[in-house]
């Protein structure tokens, strides 16, 4: 093996993925200083391995069971069943109709579209391997069951592969770690499971076993050690077990650029010391809040923020981006509104609504949802991601569902409020340090491995969690009692209320299980934590 490894890390998850393999990827840079590492990235994900330090290299790769592109509106082979709901609109026509496929016809078209998937993939992995082919001395498949990306390294002919074991990924793999199987069902909530970074982590120990082994004392003569490619005998470092590492070194990170930093201090001006928002009359005549909002900020002016009379806006600002990655995940706007609205009556706080240019729509029915005097900043598609990074140091807590904008508070040291329906606390929540980790009941507070504390409120569903994202869309969901709104009302508890979710069938039904009243308790929880000045950020 050379002295000097070229390693590719395979991440192909979006951002709040690579977030959690940072401390990975600064493990393996502290085992192998003098290795190239190259990251194979989605392009979804492609900004965190930019901003990390400890890659030398990025490159991506649509990776088809990654790419929401293509997989996001589509069922899998076998769920065409019966019949479905699809949308047909010709050219210069405004409206769209429906029709509706008989089952034989859609189960044909679910497998051309299948067919048509796999060729695509396969088409895609030769491509790849050919561009792959001869450049690196080992290869590490970063996700916990990806059997395309050990494929595709075994394909390019890399020697070393490391992942874990899962039967579609042993046979093309040289070297695993156990994988973990993660139950599922609330029944589970209490026992202990491994976070994925720590899973990560395992991973980089096999892989600095591998390609840096320790000599025995009888085979350290200096021809033994030029022999076997080791170089000078100094530079073998001392084997080292993350979970003996301090916790400095197993951090999550994400480093905004200057660019970033300067682009926050212009949205952290816009803010500081103006007048909060009233309610406008409902039948003013103009923009929506969103668009005076947003014309404001490109004519350069200064958009409201929160009132000086509060005190220190920093310690008050309350960051929340509520559109996930994937709609399994999110709450109701309905919800949101209603803890919004409660946040603003007794706390001497401002919440800031944050998410790209695509989720305005589901941010502008939050907005108009709320009934407070008192309105919700927006600022959805105006600042990016690296640039929300260097702002949400400047905010008391951040909070939403399960998503890369948590995440990315996490590597900013900011205390988070994390809503869970499908996905695991203990899987995807704080990363701690302790492996494996007992999530403890929903609402508690945590700590993570920078000692910041963090509150989860999981779904109270029976089969939450349960793991998967890749569910149907919700129009093509069986009948469920639980989605239907018109028998909730807005504090998430059965009752007679009529109002509908302003964006129909927008959640699935573990995170329909998600009381309004769960979620201010965990925010008060919080709260009381960061009332500690400790615990405070102090400004960018």
């Amino acid at each position: 093996m050379s002295a000097s490894p070229r390693v590719l890390v395979i991440l192909p998850g979006h951002l709040g993925d690579l977030i959690v393999a940072t401390p990975a990827l600064a493990w393996l840079r502290a085992n192998l200083g003098d290795a190239t590492i190259t990251v194979l990235a989605g392009p979804w994900g492609r900004d965190v391995a930019d901003h990390c330090p400890h890659v030398d290299a990025v490159e991506t790769c649509r990776f088809p069971a990654f790419d929401r592109a293509t997989t996001a509106s589509s069922l899998p082979p076998g769920q065409g069943g019966r019949a479905k709901r699809i949308y047909i609109s010709g050219k210069g026509v405004g409206l769209g109709f429906r029709i509706t496929l008989p089952a034989p016809v859609a189960r044909i078209r679910d497998l051309a579209t299948h067919a048509i998937r796999m060729w695509r993939a396969d088409r895609l992995l030769r491509l790849t391997a050919d561009r792959l082919r001869g450049r690196f001395d080992a290869a590490i498949i970063g996700s916990t069951d990806f059997g395309w990306g050990a494929a595709l390294v075994a394909l390019a002919g890399i020697p070393v592969r490391v992942g874990t074991a899962t039967p579609d990924a042993t046979a093309f793999l040289t070297h695993t770690v156990p994988m973990d199987h993660v139950p599922i069902g609330a029944w589970t909530r209490g026992l202990p499971r491994r976070n994925t970074a720590a899973v990560l982590l395992d991973l980089m120990d096999l892989s600095t076993a591998v390609l840096r082994p320790v000599p025995s004392p009888s085979s350290r003569s200096a021809d033994t050690t030029a022999s076997k490619g080791w170089g000078d005998e100094t530079r073998i470092p001392t084997a080292r077990k993350w979970r003996d590492a301090p916790s400095s070194e197993l951090r999550l990170r994400y480093d905004p650029g200057d660019a970033e930093v300067a682009e926050a201090d212009r949205a952290w001006s816009s803010l500081n010391g103006h007048h909060e928002i009233r309610r406008p009359e409902v039948n003013s005549p103009g923009a929506s809040p969103i668009e005076a909002h947003l014309h404001r900020w490109q004519e350069g002016g200064a958009v409201e923020g929160p009132s000086a009379t509060r005190g220190n806006a920093m310690q008050d600002l309350v960051v929340l981006p509520p559109v996930p990655g994937a709609a399994v995940k999110r709450w109701s706007p309905d919800r949101w509104a209603t803890v919004i609205d409660r946040i603003h009556e007794p706390y001497p706080a401002r919440v800031i609504l944050t998410g790209t240019a695509s989720d305005r729509p589901e941010i502008e029915a939050i907005i108009r949802a709320c009934t407070a005097p008192v309105l919700p900043l927006s600022f959805a598609g105006m600042v990016g991601f690296g640039a929300l990074g260097a702002f949400l140091p400047r905010a008391r807590l951040v909070m939403g569902p399960d998503s890369g904008a948590i995440h990315l508070a996490a590597a900013q040291r900011v205390p988070t409020l994390r809503l869970f329906g499908p996905t695991d606390a203990a899987v995807w929540g704080a990363w701690t340090g302790i492996d494996p980790l007992p999530i403890p009941p929903t609402g508690r507070l945590v700590r993570d491995i920078q000692d910041v504390p963090v509150v989860h409120v999981s779904s109270a569903r029976a089969c939450a969690p349960c793991h998967r994202l890749s569910l149907p869309p919700r129009d093509q969901w069986p009948s469920d009692a639980s989605f239907n709104q018109e028998s909730r009302d807005r504090d998430g508890s059965v009752g007679t209320s009529t109002a509908t979710s302003t964006l129909p069938s927008s959640t699935y039904p573990c995170m329909d299980a998600i009381s309004v009243e769960a979620v201010m308790r965990g925010f008060d929880a919080l709260w009381r934590a960061t009332n500690d000045p400790a615990n405070k950020n102090a400004p960018a």
